[in-house]
């Protein structure tokens, strides 16, 4: 049987060896790189600034120039009724000043009079100024303001995708290295455990040492072979978790570690946070935009109270006249007044005064989101300045516990000691162990909360995205 024992933990221990993954390794700053070059979400949020985009090159068609004809006529019983035949070319301005210019040939037994022109046909040039309403803000040009609103919406829409993204790979990261981290540890106590029990063993056999030195020994290593099936099963758990976030073909996660080497990392002063924060958080520069569009619809609003007054005037001239006749004053023209204005303008007013009230709405979620944006910086940087403190004075409990099981070996040496206090000091520095870990896995998670809360993650997306 004993034979039969030392076969088995033998086994244990090259099981042990060969349970942790050889290959190259995998930083944070890499694995985020991966993220956003192939994640989905990733590629979705390049195509909604795209998306922006088109948005904005819709809103420049209202100032398109337009090339219309019309061509009517009407044949019956061999007579030529009319045939009416207008072609223009027409082009908008920012102004909401119209330029138009077009040729126009009629002919027909019945043609309107209005209709009749030389027969070589007409040609005209003329403008049309909206001296009233919306001379200076109109639909084309709100629209046009409102469209670059929509993209800088749609953009920070984007920037919003890639900052909780990267949040969740942080979180998944510093998972996927705790997990390692401790199989690693259960895998250098399980190997320690086996040489040590295999050496009690054999002092119990020559009779160096109590048999129930032996047994003890004994449970710590059955004890770890347990502790070292969970961390592998909680490592390839995480590993899979990773996958979610890694899309690229050309990594294999059967082929890579986390990066070992925990640093603090880039840290900042918590003001620059802030500071970074006000200037470039997705959702307060949303808030900001969805503001500036309102301020749009009010200036619109606003102008529609005015009266409707439009002044148009064409010169026109025969086909057969000479052309100088185009730069000059003539008294061959086609004008007109339009005037409409609402005698209650309830229906305006009603308008501008809904829209103040979502200004006034929209100002108060903009305090409460930055207030809140605010304290979550504070907080997140707090709890990442303990856990540093924290993640030192651990480092220094392990040394500590390390000199106590120093020790107690020398005592147990000296026949002062048994194997079960050593096992106790061993227990304990294991677990101060297992606790740095989990120090470091955290403050790399509240690092991570900062950025996201701070929106530093899109620092250096902002020129890449547009």
């Amino acid at each position: 049987m004993s034979k039969t024992l030392i076969f088995l933990l033998a086994c244990v221990i090259s099981r042990a060896a060969i349970s942790q993954p050889e290959g190259n390794t995998l930083g944070l700053d890499q694995f985020y790189l991966l993220v956003k070059d192939h994640h989905p979400l990733a590629k979705q949020a390049k195509l909604i600034v795209q998306r922006g985009q088109v948005v904005v090159q819709e809103a420049r068609g209202a100032f398109d120039p337009k090339l219309v004809s019309n061509y009517d006529t009407k044949q019956f019983e061999g007579k030529n009724y009319y045939e009416v035949w207008d072609t223009y070319v027409k082009i908008p301005t920012v102004l909401n000043v119209d330029l138009k210019a077009g040729y126009e040939r009629n002919d027909g037994q019945f043609l309107n009079p209005e209709n009749t022109v030389p027969s070589s046909g007409l040609y005209y040039a003329g403008i049309s100024v909206p001296v009233g309403r919306g001379l200076v803000h109109n639909s084309r040009n709100i629209g046009l303001k409102k469209g670059m609103v929509e993209q800088r919406t749609l953009q920070n829409q984007a920037y919003s995708v890639y900052n909780n993204l990267f949040l969740d790979a942080n979180y998944i990261y510093w998972t996927w290295f705790g997990t390692y981290q401790k199989l690693k540890v259960a895998t250098s106590n399980l190997e320690l455990m086996t040489e040590r029990f295999l050496g009690i063993r054999e002092g119990a056999l020559n009779g160096e040492n109590a048999t129930i030195d032996s047994v003890e020994a004994l449970i710590q290593v059955q004890t770890w072979m347990n502790n070292l099936e969970k961390t592998k099963i909680d490592y390839q758990n995480a590993t899979l978790q990773m996958q979610n976030f890694i899309w690229d073909p050309d990594t294999n996660m059967d082929e890579i570690q986390p990066d070992t080497v925990w640093s603090r990392g880039v840290v900042f002063a918590v003001d620059n946070y802030v500071d970074f924060a006000m200037r470039n958080h997705p959702d307060l520069n949303t808030l900001e935009a969805r503001l500036n569009g309102l301020e749009l619809d009010r200036r619109l609003a606003a102008e529609n109270i005015k009266p409707i007054l439009n002044l148009n005037y064409n010169f026109i001239t025969g086909g057969d006249r000479s052309d100088e006749n185009l730069t000059g004053v003539t008294n061959n023209y086609k004008g007109g007044v339009e005037f409409s204005f609402p005698l209650f303008i309830r229906k305006e007013r009603a308008k501008l005064k809904q829209t103040k009230i979502k200004i006034e709405e929209g100002d108060l979620k903009l305090g409460h989101k930055t207030r809140e944006v605010t304290n979550k910086v504070f907080q997140s940087y707090g709890k990442m300045t303990v856990l540093q403190n924290m993640i030192v004075q651990q480092r220094q409990i392990i040394d500590n516990y390390e000199i106590l099981l120093n020790g107690e070996k020398t005592k147990f040496d000296n026949g002062e000691s048994s194997i079960f206090l050593i096992n106790t000091r061993e227990n304990k520095k294991i677990a101060a162990e297992l606790k740095l870990v989990e120090l470091e896995a955290d403050y790399g998670r509240a690092l991570g909360f900062i950025n996201w809360s701070s929106s530093f993650y899109i620092d250096g997306l902002i020129n890449q995205v547009q």
